[in-house]
């Protein structure tokens, strides 16, 4: 027990009262000695002490050799009972009161010598999670540091207010993400954006590192980064301290910020802002490609080109600025001479001035077959296939394009033009797969229920087709997640073709995911005797191949099985 600092009597019978106080650390010389200097009396210490006495530790010790009598791990049940009672009681105020109670923070004995126990420190890593703010668990996660202890420290995944420790976190991070291919990233991504966001100096710290990185290292690897930070700070309401960090960290003129901000925080580009942007990159000394190169900034400007949401494209006498600048944007390298690049910048140009001019007059209703050409050449170039792929999410969902042309035993040109997307530009997978998920819940009361399926299958496809392309996990999860909206039979389609498509050896993760998806449809499935059948096949193969699936994991597909049969 710390030094107690009590100064009436009464206090310290209250704490020579307290529960199994003769047990506690120091009793002798900071209560009971100070009790009787005041002039308690020794007779009522003996009873406050005897009176106060449960024995719990004894209690703990009799039920520990209880434990141990019938053959469990007494030691393991009661680090776990203790580790959920820390978990739900405790408090970090209180806890943090005790520490600053302390002379210039040094560490209490008993601290060092819980922290030597990797159970005990796995503990501190848990209620750290659990309170990121509180002074003394950041405090004995750096005394976990000091001990030798980095490699646990990095796998943190939240803000320390140390920045040794931080340091060690947010390293592991970055580090940990440089392996990842894109869907890996995806998935980890969260993780370093709530280690960065959990406050405004762990945002401002992370925001002026990625951005000394970018100098040394090239800006490009860094600026997704960069962008998913803000876009997280700015959905927890920070848009001020965003905006002020981005302008400050940032090489960029003053004005060209200036006028990128208005572009991007007003509905429609007026042409004044445009004017002034193109101004810049017009210029004999151009600033650098990469102010003009927002990945967000691009999508605005390519939705004035191509999707009318406001009911008409965006004026004629504004398309040579706006895709002069989406070119330069994406076609510049500014560690080349401007002049070798003319060309290339024309060229982009032209193809995505060409297909504003074709689709101008395809946003409603019509044959789009002029306009193939244009398409088929735009799509040669990444930022015209993104421009495409919003255009074909508009007309999928606000416009009567499927109402007028789909047939069921055709596939929809534009459903083919995804296709060939997704095989050209495989970094923009997700952004076609995330147009599907879209567009698949689309309805119209124009179709008949048959019909509607009929055209809700043709999407599955295209998701089988991203199978194809071997962006499998994502489309795993969504048929095992969100995708269970879905009327059962597409599902079964999805089921059916994927399993036709599938060759062994199948990886632990794909089977994982097949059981979310089969096991809610099995009652079906004992219907459609081909389905039935190969989803028997595929899971006793899965059993007799795959040696690290879980107790729990074989018997869902032992139960699959069974009433498949």
């Amino acid at each position: 027990m710390a030094r107690l600092r009590i100064a009436s009597i009464d206090e310290y019978r209250k704490a020579l009262s307290q529960t199994d106080a003769i047990l506690e650390q120091n009793i002798y010389t900071d209560a009971l000695s100070e009790y009787l200097k005041l002039g308690g009396a020794p007779m009522d210490a003996v009873n406050l002490l005897s009176e106060s006495y449960i024995g719990i530790p004894s209690m703990c010790n009799a039920t520990a050799k209880s434990v141990d009598s019938i053959g469990l791990n007494s030691d393991h049940i009661l680090r776990k009972a203790i580790r959920h009672q820390l978990r739900n009681r405790f408090d970090p105020q209180r806890c943090d009161e005790f520490f600053m109670q302390l002379n210039d923070q040094m560490a209490p004995e008993w601290l060092d010598v819980i922290l030597e126990d990797v159970h005990w420190r796995q503990t501190f890593y848990e209620l750290l999670e659990k309170h990121p703010s509180c002074v003394f668990l950041n405090f004995a996660i750096l005394r976990i540091a000091e001990a030798g202890h980095d490699k646990e420290i990095a796998k943190l995944r939240t803000a320390s207010t140390y920045v040794k420790v931080y340091n060690l976190i947010l390293n592991d991070a970055l580090s940990d993400l440089t392996t990842k291919d894109n869907i890996e990233f995806d998935d980890d991504l969260p993780s370093l954006v709530r280690v960065c966001c959990e406050r405004e100096d762990t945002y401002l710290y992370a925001q002026i590192l990625l951005r000394r990185l970018a100098d040394e290292y090239g800006a490009t690897p860094f600026t997704r980064l960069r962008r998913e930070l803000e876009l997280a700070a700015k959905k927890r309401g920070n848009m001020a301290i965003v905006d002020v960090i981005h302008t400050h960290i940032s090489d960029a003129p003053v004005e060209l910020s200036k006028t990128i901000k208005s572009i991007m925080n007003s509905p429609n580009i007026t042409p004044g802002d445009l004017v002034a942007l193109k101004r810049f990159y017009a210029s004999e000394q151009p600033p650098a490609a990469r102010h003009l190169c927002d990945y967000d900034l691009m999508i605005k400007m390519l939705a004035a080109l191509y999707v009318p949401y406001h009911g008409s494209l965006l004026r004629q006498d504004l398309v040579d600025d706006v895709t002069f600048l989406i070119a330069y944007a994406t076609t510049m390298n500014d560690t080349k001479p401007r002049s070798e690049q003319e060309g290339d910048i024309q060229k982009v140009q032209l193809v995505l001035r060409d297909l504003y001019t074709s689709l101008a007059n395809k946003t409603e209703v019509g044959s789009i077959t002029g306009a193939m050409k244009y398409i088929i050449s735009a799509i040669r170039f990444p930022i015209g296939s993104m421009g495409v792929l919003m255009w074909i999410e508009y007309m999928a969902m606000h416009t009567a394009y499927f109402e007028t042309y789909f047939r069921t035993k055709e596939t929809p040109v534009l459903l083919l033009i995804l296709d060939e997307i997704a095989s050209r530009h495989q970094l923009q997978q997700p952004i076609v797969f995330s147009v599907i998920q879209k567009c698949i819940k689309h309805k119209t009361d124009v179709f008949a229920p048959e019909i509607q399926l009929a055209l809700q299958r043709t999407w599955v496809d295209r998701m089988l087709y991203l199978v194809q392309l071997n962006y499998t996990i994502p489309v795993l999860k969504y048929f095992g997640g969100p995708g269970r909206e879905l009327d059962d039979s597409l599902i079964v389609h999805f089921v059916k073709k994927l399993l036709r498509m599938a060759q062994a050896p199948y990886s632990l993760l794909f089977i994982r995911h097949m059981i979310a998806i089969v096991e809610p449809l099995v009652e079906n499935l004992a219907l459609i005797k081909d389905v039935q059948q190969l989803v028997i096949n595929f899971f006793e193969q899965a059993l007799d191949e795959e040696s690290n699936l879980t107790e729990a994991e074989q018997h869902k597909i032992k139960q699959i099985i069974k009433q498949c049969k």
